[in-house]
């Protein structure tokens, strides 16, 4: 029999996304809400560092490890499979938190990948975004990666590997948005909002830039502002820059398109005027 060998430690980057768009689309009896999204990877990263320990332990300055969902992703990893090892996690944030720009869940994905690896266990994608699905619906999508059209609650997933890589700037006020208050608030004021994810996945994918505003929309936008009136003002910052900005996720982080890199590092120079944080990215495939 051979003898399974581990590696010591492994390096691993988590990337952020954004929606392009975000639509709700039922609820299940079980209160879970329904969606469907154009979710894309961007170029802002956190990175892990997993290795073996006397004991499970998580450092990152910005979660205790009750919040952290990397290290709740690892124990549940680890209570599944009846694994004795333990894991040392060290996590350096760049993606702000509670940003709707699934930082938590690209990290906990991120260590579900890297312990895979780490750890020789041999598990397929369907097997960690089972276990990622149960933990929090944007994991599947973070395993995936790339550009995805994301359906029901996280686990339907469609490659869209013809969307060419755009320039955006992204803004985030410097607080965190609390996604189940902003899904309760969706069901008590809903949306006014129309959105054609068909629509806009074509015209990212022929490279129609200048239709995508009056296609594309986020039916979580009127919630956040509600419960985060100071959010409304954002995209009146992005607006001034003749940009037309989208809320990703639920919240806080809008995001608009800019024509190259010179334009979008112009933009988050100007934006961080006015907000607390902004950066020039590019979308992954």
């Amino acid at each position: 029999m051979l003898e399974k060998k581990l590696m010591k430690e492994i390096h691993i980057k988590a990337a952020a996304k954004i929606n392009w768009s975000l639509e709700i689309t039922g609820r299940r009896e079980d209160g879970y809400h329904l969606l469907r999204s154009l979710m894309q990877q961007v170029s802002l990263y956190d990175s892990l560092d997993l290795k073996l320990a006397e004991e499970d332990r998580c450092f990152c300055s910005a979660l205790v490890d009750q919040e952290n969902l990397a290290f709740r992703a690892w124990l549940a990893l680890k209570r599944q499979l009846s694994l004795e090892e333990c894991l040392e996690i060290h996590i350096r944030k760049q993606i702000p938190i509670g940003a709707g720009l699934a930082g938590g869940s690209a990290d906990a994905a991120a260590v579900l990948m890297g312990a895979n690896q780490l750890l020789s266990l041999g598990l397929s994608s369907e097997d960690l975004c089972l276990l990622g699905l149960s933990l929090g619906a944007d994991i599947p999508f973070c395993l995936r990666g790339g550009a995805c059209l994301v359906e029901g609650i996280g686990e339907l997933l469609q490659d869209l590997a013809k969307i060419p890589s755009y320039w955006l700037v992204l803004a985030n006020p410097g607080f965190s948005v609390g996604t189940p208050q902003v899904f309760r608030e969706y069901d008590r004021v809903g949306s006014r909002q129309k959105v054609d994810i068909p629509a806009v996945v074509d015209c990212l994918e022929m490279g129609q830039r200048e239709l995508l505003p009056s296609l594309w929309g986020n039916q979580l936008y009127e919630a956040a502002c509600n419960l985060y009136p100071s959010l409304s003002r954002i995209p009146e910052f992005f607006l001034s820059l003749g940009l037309q900005p989208l809320m990703s996720g639920s919240g806080g982080s809008f995001f608009a398109l800019c024509e190259g890199q010179a334009q979008a590092e112009a933009a988050a120079a100007e934006l961080r005027r006015h907000v607390h944080w902004a950066a020039a990215v590019q979308t992954l495939n």
